[in-house]
């Protein structure tokens, strides 16, 4: 398995990772500009295809989000989500430099919080709350 951090992961891949999580569909548009954007994208492989993402999107100063943790069904529970995570961790600590600091946040999928906890996150809800909002221009779906 290779755990690779590129912004070179093609927009099917991309989709049929989101699809086999459950998540909303995204035009291509969106797709492209969320990986050209992202502060890191690392993907996991496995001979030629592509099973696995995670992305950091941020300001390269002092705040990042992690979004878009995703491994296929058949390869979860084999630690690729961690390293994915892991992967992006070490990508921020390279880019700091001695006595800097850069928060991460990310709002977990339900019951995933333990898996991100094991990997080092803290959970505070006495002074954090995650909440979204999902904002869609077009007719309403009935």
């Amino acid at each position: 398995m290779d755990i690779i951090i590129t912004k070179d992961i093609q927009i099917t891949d991309y989709k049929m990772l989101i699809k086999s999580a459950g998540w909303k569909e995204l035009s291509e548009k969106q797709i492209k500009n969320a990986l050209e954007n992202s502060m890191c994208v690392v993907i996991a492989k496995e001979k030629n295809k592509v099973v696995g993402m995670a992305r950091l999107i941020g300001d390269y100063g002092t705040h990042g989000l992690i979004a878009d943790v995703v491994v296929l069904p058949n390869y979860q529970n084999k630690q690729i989500g961690s390293q994915l995570v892991l992967k992006i961790k070490d990508y921020v600590f390279n880019f700091l430099e001695e006595d800097e600091q850069f928060l991460i946040e990310l709002c977990p999928a339900y019951g995933k919080r333990n898996f991100y906890q094991r990997l080092g996150f803290k959970y505070k809800p006495t002074n954090m709350d995650g909440m979204y909002l999902w904002i869609k221009k077009g007719k309403e779906n009935e």
